[in-house]
């Protein structure tokens, strides 16, 4: 009997991928400027001040920035199996009822058909097997 390590390994950077992409977490780091440009102008009597100012932009690691690219290209072919990747991995809640709920709205935001837990379950198994796949791909070409 073999164990199949790399597919932990895509498990766990799937996991890893939904806690760096969480969807709950989208308004998080929101917020506002407390001045704009005219305001900053009108302080500094026309003047732009030398250091920049604002928000730092967000950062994101690579081993999720690679799984969020393999996402992206998934999406760009099956709508349905990225917004289901996403609802089950980026989502909060119960696997099979809230984040089948979040991955229904991602759906029909997309354009698509809302599906049952079954079929929503079958997509998420075949885009970690799509995944595992692109990410076998990827290492082969190294």
């Amino acid at each position: 009997m073999q164990v199949d390590t790399f597919g932990a390994y895509v498990r766990a950077e799937l996991e890893h991928w939904g806690r760096e992409y969480a969807l709950h977490r989208d308004c998080d780091y929101l917020g506002h400027q407390s001045k704009n440009v005219l305001q900053v102008l009108i302080e500094h009597k026309g003047d732009m001040p030398g250091r920049a100012q604002g928000y730092k932009p967000l950062e994101s690691d690579s081993r999720a920035q690679r799984i969020e690219d393999l996402v992206s290209l998934i999406a760009r072919e099956n709508v349905s199996m990225a917004s289901s990747l996403r609802g089950y991995y980026c989502g909060a809640g119960r696997r099979k009822v809230e984040r089948f709920e979040t991955a229904n709205l991602l759906i029909a935001t997309a354009g698509g058909k809302p599906t049952h837990v079954k079929g929503y379950l079958d997509l998420v198994k075949r885009g970690e097997d799509r995944i595992h796949g692109m990410l076998i791909g990827q290492l082969m070409a190294a």
